[in-house]
């Protein structure tokens, strides 16, 4: 029978706060505790009402740009191509962006008792590109206040997923795309 460390609150690691080594037949497996899986919960739930909040201002522009075509169609007047190509490309970019937001908070719910950075780095992606489509394509003027409050509540998930990311022991981008250290 091999050593068997006791389970604990604290890992052995200085950088690891919020994780629980288990012993296993390799190497030690971590396991994040409830303070960590809490938050990899509220962010998977904030990433998939955000992923259906998209969606649903997506569905009601698209209606409206609707409307304006039948309105070109009605009045027998020529529809400008530039902006129906515009009203299309941008329609579709914020539904590609909601069926990620969508994915990326499924995908965060699933692995709740993983410690795997790719979801949590997908969900960076997300909230970035959510930041970009709403300042650059939402109507209005750039300090329209539900523009800067939905780009501060993603810019806030970042935040609160990089800081995930830390205490996972994963110190830069670079660590987590190169996976899991091999056991000594």
């Amino acid at each position: 029978m091999g050593q068997e460390q006791p389970q604990t609150d604290q890992s052995d690691s200085a950088g690891q706060y919020d994780v629980v080594t288990v012993p296993t037949s390799g190497a030690p497996a971590l396991i994040p505790d409830g303070a960590t899986r809490f938050r990899r919960y509220c962010l998977g739930f904030f990433d998939l009402i955000s992923g259906f909040l998209t969606a649903g201002i997506t569905v009601v522009y698209t209606v409206a740009g609707n409307g304006e075509f039948q309105d070109y169609q009605t009045a027998g007047t020529f529809v400008p191509a530039g902006w129906i190509a515009a009203v299309v490309a941008i329609c579709v970019a914020f539904g590609v962006v909601a069926l990620a937001g969508i994915f990326v908070g499924i995908w965060n719910l699933s692995d709740l008792k993983t410690m795997t950075p790719a979801p949590l780095i997908a969900a960076i992606v997300f909230s970035a590109a959510s930041i970009a489509m709403t300042l650059v394509f939402f109507p209005g003027p750039l300090a329209d206040p539900p523009k800067v409050a939905w780009s501060l509540l993603h810019g806030l998930v970042i935040v609160m997923t990089i800081r995930i990311l830390r205490q996972e022991g994963i110190r830069s981008l670079k660590a987590a795309i190169r996976g899991p250290r091999a056991a000594p």
